[in-house]
């Protein structure tokens, strides 16, 4: 098992569960005084701060040292555009899918239906984050020795 979480990526997707929980948990509190869109947008922006030191202090800590003179907020700045970026199909899958709802008889399925319309984007934009996280933002060439 530990075996297992020497990789990055394997790091990264466990994040980026606790991300999509956090993602998840914001929308439907948001989505209480919101409509499902805005919610969707807001929980964002919560889910990729939340997603951003849970790299930094778990994912990527070996591009963390002493002597790396990059500040957090610069870094958390670079996050966030990477993670816009990776929000483009994120957020297009998820407005695609909520254009042409499945026809479900049953009101509890369509109720569900905004929260299930996530799960595509969320994966497709995961892989495109992290290869935007190891690359760029948390990348061992930036360190500052």
């Amino acid at each position: 098992m530990k075996r297992l979480f020497k990789h990055t990526f394997i790091r990264f997707a466990l994040v980026g569960g606790i991300g999509f929980l956090v993602d998840l948990a914001s929308m439907l509190l948001l989505s209480i005084w919101l409509p499902h869109i805005a919610a969707r947008a807001l929980a964002f922006w919560v889910a990729a701060t939340s997603n951003w030191w849970w790299n930094r202090t778990m994912t990527f800590r070996h591009t963390t040292s002493p002597n790396n003179k990059k500040a957090a907020v610069l870094q958390w700045m670079q996050f966030i555009g990477g993670s816009l970026i990776a929000f483009i199909p994120n957020w297009g899958c998820y407005l695609a899918l909520m254009a042409q709802p499945p026809a479900f008889s049953d009101s509890t399925l369509e109720q569900l239906w905004p929260y299930m319309a996530m799960v595509p984007g969320v994966l497709i934009g995961m892989i495109l984050n992290y290869l935007l996280s190891r690359f760029w933002v948390f990348s061992p060439a930036k360190l500052d020795t």
